[in-house]
């Protein structure tokens, strides 16, 4: 059996102490949380859900909606790649479906690789949904969960 140390620990065990970034090892986590209320939305649309301080590191993204429509799909990104964080995966015909960055799929979908993940952002950032697949109405709710240090 073997005892063995993260990358952070190794570097807070070493000597001379190797600084670990506020963002990986004691920082403050914050939360933008925002709501939509669809209403006849067409596919291709966009929904800006948050809005990101520059030099925020992204820790996990999650979205929960209604039913929307049986073959519609949510994507969640930004400016710079559409599908950074959330790819469009299954479809959100049932109310309290969920996506998360860390927790995957409500409905066991298999989670698509994630980019976002620990992405630092370089400029103030907007956070955004591309709806897909069919015209949608109802409820989405959206947490984006960083740290600023």
């Amino acid at each position: 059996m073997a005892s063995v140390k993260g990358a952070n620990i190794t570097n807070m065990d070493a000597t001379p102490v190797v600084k670990v970034s506020s963002e990986n090892a004691g920082g403050k986590l914050r939360v933008f949380h925002d709501t939509y209320e669809a209403s006849s939305l067409a596919s291709g649309s966009d929904i800006t859900i948050a809005r990101i301080p520059i030099n925020a590191t992204i820790h996990d993204v999650i979205i929960k909606a209604d039913a929307l429509a049986g073959s519609s799909t949510l994507t969640v990104g930004d400016s710079g790649d559409v599908d950074r964080y959330l790819t469009a995966v299954g479809t959100w015909n049932v109310a309290g479906q969920s996506q998360s960055m860390l927790a995957g799929s409500s409905t066991g979908a298999p989670t698509p690789p994630v980019t976002g993940l620990g992405y630092r952002t370089t400029a103030e950032t907007d956070i955004i949904i591309t709806t897909g697949g069919a015209t949608i109405s109802n409820t989405i709710y959206s947490w984006v969960i960083y740290s600023v240090e």
